[in-house]
């Protein structure tokens, strides 16, 4: 949008340009120019601007997908703290169990033991009449015997039970340090990933704030440009105004004087001297013809007009610029004699140079006698 502006304002420049057929005037086409380069300038910043804010957007995506995948890593890691928790409960309970059986177990080995320990003892301390006490305790040796092996084998029972239940503690022990290592390894790794889930939360408010006060310049960026696209209008509106002014032969002095002043300084010629000329030959009226043939601001005889190049003289730039080349070179003709130089405009070098001054026409008196009136007076 910006790069049709530009060209609609260059092409109603190029327009005026080729109307009036010369240069913009000096005090016109800076600030057409500079007006041209701050468009042209808004546009890039715009165009960098928006690849920023597109490449932070993808950035953001990105930051968003990595914290999504730091999340899910995260529950799974607090969904395997959980399971292990669970698990480290149920192995602290089936220790518990086994403990309690390996207790009581223990407790009636030891009870057990106690009791056959007191008939032994009893026995050896009575000598033989101990030994007959326990014979005349059962009904005969064979069954003291196998009363004696009965015990001895739930001893030794006893004594793998207890062994085969140390063993099971000593794994279960082994478990739950694992347990523990592996909660310690989870909690780690949970605090990682919370750190880095915060990191990313950070990442992405400061992409965030980025991003807003990109979307601020944007906004200042397009108001700028809606500001110059206004300045262009009006100065679209100006020219138009102006190619209608010069296409009715109306102009004002100012736009009269910045077409003069542009020119004279070409030819070294004072400007306000040449304004003088055009007041007293056209009043300013661009599209005036006199009787005898004489056109424009200038009244160019169209001989005259041809000999320096003028192909419009209705045009106001190409006929000033003939005017000016022509009063240049009545002013070097007659070694600067301003006086001299305006008789010979009106009334023909050729004349000037009969009488070696001012012709005795009134009519040509009149025109030198106003317009060194108008010229030293700054009317």
């Amino acid at each position: 949008m910006t790069g049709c502006w530009r060209r609609w304002i260059a092409a109603g420049i190029f327009g005026i340009l080729v109307l009036t057929s010369g240069a913009v005037p000096a005090d016109a086409a800076p600030s057409l120019a500079a007006l041209e380069d701050e468009l042209h300038n808004v546009h890039v910043n715009l165009l960098a601007d928006e690849a920023r804010a597109t490449s932070l957007q993808q950035q953001a995506t990105i930051l968003n997908a990595q914290l999504q995948a730091v999340n899910a890593q995260l529950g799974q890691t607090q969904q395997k703290i959980t399971a292990t928790q669970i698990e480290v409960k149920n192995t602290e309970a089936t220790m518990g169990r086994t403990t309690a059986h390996l207790d009581r177990t223990r407790r009636s080995m030891q009870k057990e033991q106690r009791g056959l320990r007191g008939v032994l003892l009893f026995a050896e301390q009575a000598g033989p009449l101990g030994y007959l006490s326990v014979l005349l305790s059962v009904h005969s040796f064979s069954e003291f015997v196998t009363q004696i092996g009965t015990m001895a084998q739930v001893a030794s029972y006893q004594r793998g039970v207890v062994n085969q239940l140390q063993q099971e503690a000593a794994a279960i022990s082994h478990d739950l340090a694992t347990l523990s290592h592996n909660r310690t390894v989870l909690h780690h790794q949970e605090a990682t990933l919370l750190s880095q889930k915060a990191h990313l939360a950070q990442v992405a408010t400061q992409r965030a704030s980025v991003l807003s006060q990109l979307h601020q310049e944007q906004a200042s960026v397009a108001a700028v440009e809606s500001n110059l696209k206004s300045q262009g209008q009006t100065l679209w509106n100006a020219i138009k105004q102006l190619e209608a002014e010069l296409a009715s032969g109306k102009l004002t002095a100012s736009q009269l004087f910045s077409i003069v002043r542009s020119l004279s300084a070409v030819y070294g010629v004072d400007p306000y001297l040449i304004m003088a000329v055009i007041r007293q030959e056209s009043g300013g009226n661009s599209k005036a013809v006199s009787s005898a043939g004489a056109v424009g601001l200038m009244q160019l005889m169209p001989q005259t007009a041809a000999d320096l190049g003028v192909t419009d003289p209705l045009n106001p730039q190409q006929n000033v610029r003939g005017g000016i080349a022509y009063l240049a070179y009545l002013l070097k003709l007659f070694n600067g004699n301003v006086a001299w130089a305006l008789a010979g405009y009106n009334a023909g070098p050729g004349a000037v140079e009969y009488y070696h001054g001012i012709p005795p026409y009134p009519q040509t008196q009149n025109y030198v006698r106003n317009i060194l009136y108008m010229y030293h007076h700054g009317i």
